[in-house]
């Protein structure tokens, strides 16, 4: 019978108590020095192992344990570890009687709670009891245990965590609150002075550590997290480093496009029922991949060298790349921070130059001189590299040149009317034909699509696939077309616009491979 240390019904259903949360104070007071919360788990995870080799040795020290090879005489008191620990006292000693084994005994025991049972003993042919071991020391390492449990109980403890008002957590570290070191406004107006002379780049926490007097005899550890804490608490800094690394700025010196989302990035959520899109269209949805998709990623990227992005105008305009479900796993981020600066490296110069991921708004900051110096138009590929250092990514768009240009779908607006039209359209960098769009004067079209907001989404897409659909000799027009084209005008994910076209039977009718036709009345 296998150890209560390797027993599912024991770990599986693991349960944070509050002792574990005492414990884990204690623990932390003495190191002086905050952990992670898989640091966390494991010492609790190994604190659980050794209270569970106590209490079984605590119980077998009651009595003798049961083991059926073994010679027992009246009186003795036995516990039987495969019974729950139960113990029973021996009542009578006979012989027992099966042709198929040889001699052996059988003895009465009167177990706790009066009820008698029997037993075997002195089998000479031997048994799994004999040889079973009930101290889980040594059994399963802590290592092994958080190996096969640890991801459901890191997220049991941490959720104790947040609830228990003796632990804080700053920058994914954790320590007991009464013992954080209390930082003055004096130190804190030292770190503002220092970042202001940085000009707005980050600087990591240690970096205010000599400036600032801190009390010698307190640990290190303990200091950067004290530091930090207060930081934290204070709105004139920003943490924006990624996963394990502490890096400030100062919020006013941060772009105004990381701290207010661009108002062409700006989405609404819509209503509608994702019953109505079928296999077809979720297909193209993952393949879309538009950062308020509600379809989770579930590929995986290790070994993934490069990535290709597709650029619709919202992200043009914006100076921005989405935040898909995919791209997060990419791009470095961290847990808590919203903000997270890194670096980005122009793939043809070498050239560095500041990005920022927006978690809130799901979107990726820093390209807007990077696409007017390249003449990126919506519907431009890019291709995105992990850089040489850590938490860089290098950004590459693919030249390509023409002439004459290409024939490209094109925008004009006219008042409150805009037309499209294939011409010839001046092109530096390849581009995805069904998404790509031609726009010469984009301040006229935000201007138009600020006039249309009133318009709801249904008459919204039945003026644009009509618009689209003029330059089709079938008059068909491909969702991926129309998603692009409608987000020149409002921001719009994929999923809300084919619900509307499926729900819309009178309207539109699907001839395949993702193309539409409009057969309502003009």
């Amino acid at each position: 019978m296998e150890s209560a240390a390797k027993n599912d019904q024991y770990w599986g259903k693991f349960t944070v108590l509050p002792a574990d949360l005492d414990y884990l104070v204690n623990f932390l007071l003495e190191g002086e020095d905050p952990k992670t919360i898989e640091g966390l788990t494991i010492a609790l995870i190994e604190h659980r192992c050794q209270q569970l080799e106590s209490l079984m040795q605590e119980s077998l020290s009651r009595g003798r344990v049961y083991r059926p090879g073994e010679t027992y005489a009246e009186g003795e008191t036995l516990i039987f570890p495969h019974l729950g620990s139960v113990l029973g006292e021996v009542v009578s000693v006979r012989p027992g009687h099966n042709p198929e084994c040889e001699p052996f005994s059988v003895i009465r025991v009167r177990m706790e709670g009066g009820t008698e049972r029997e037993f075997a003993a002195e089998l000479q042919s031997g048994h799994s009891l004999d040889e079973a071991t009930y101290v889980p020391a040594g059994e399963v390492g802590a290592d092994e245990l958080y190996a096969q449990y640890g991801e459901q109980i890191k997220k049991l403890l941490r959720e104790s965590l947040e609830r228990d008002s003796h632990f804080v957590a700053v920058a994914g570290k954790w320590f007991v609150r009464d013992l954080v070191m209390e930082v003055t406004p004096v130190q804190l107006n030292i770190a503002e002075a220092m970042l202001d002379m940085t000009g707005g780049e980050p600087l990591p926490t240690t970096a205010f550590l000599n400036e600032m007097d801190l009390p010698k005899e307190i640990p290190q550890p303990l200091q950067i997290f004290s530091l930090e804490y207060a930081l934290e608490r204070d709105r004139r800094f920003d943490e924006v480093g990624p996963s394990g690394q502490a890096s400030w700025c100062l919020r006013r010196m941060e772009p105004k496009q990381v701290l207010e989302t661009p108002p062409h990035l700006r989405y609404v959520p819509i209503p509608y029922n994702r019953n109505f899109l079928d296999e077809m269209m979720l297909s193209l949805e993952m393949q879309v991949d538009d950062e308020w998709s509600e379809m989770p990623f579930e590929g995986a990227l290790e070994g993934t060298d490069t990535l290709t992005v597709t650029l619709t105008y919202p992200h043009w305009r914006s100076g921005t790349l989405p935040l898909t479900s995919k791209l997060i796993h990419f791009f470095p981020t961290a847990r808590l921070a919203d903000h997270v600066r890194f670096t980005f490296v122009d793939g043809h110069t070498g050239k560095s130059f500041p990005g920022w991921v927006v978690r809130s708004g799901r979107y990726v900051y820093g390209l807007s001189s990077f696409y007017e110096e390249y003449k990126v138009e919506p519907g431009s590929y890019f291709d995105l590299t992990h850089g040489a250092e850590p938490g860089s990514i290098v950004v590459s768009t693919r030249p390509f040149r023409s002439r004459r240009g290409e024939w490209l779908r094109t925008v004009s607006v006219d008042g409150d009317a805009f037309s499209f039209e294939v011409t010839r359209y001046p092109v530096l960098c390849e581009f995805d034909e069904l998404t790509a769009i031609g726009v010469p004067d984009p301040k006229a079209v935000d201007a138009l699509g600020e006039r249309l907001r009133h318009l709801a989404l249904g008459s919204l897409i039945k003026r644009v696939f009509q618009g689209v659909a003029v330059l089709s000799l079938q008059r068909a027009v491909h969702a991926a077309t129309l998603y692009s084209v409608l987000n020149l005008l409002r921001r719009v994910p994929l999923a809300p616009m084919l619900a509307v076209l499926t729900t819309e039977r009178q309207d539109y009718v699907s001839l395949g491979d993702h193309y539409w036709a409009y057969k309502g009345e003009d």
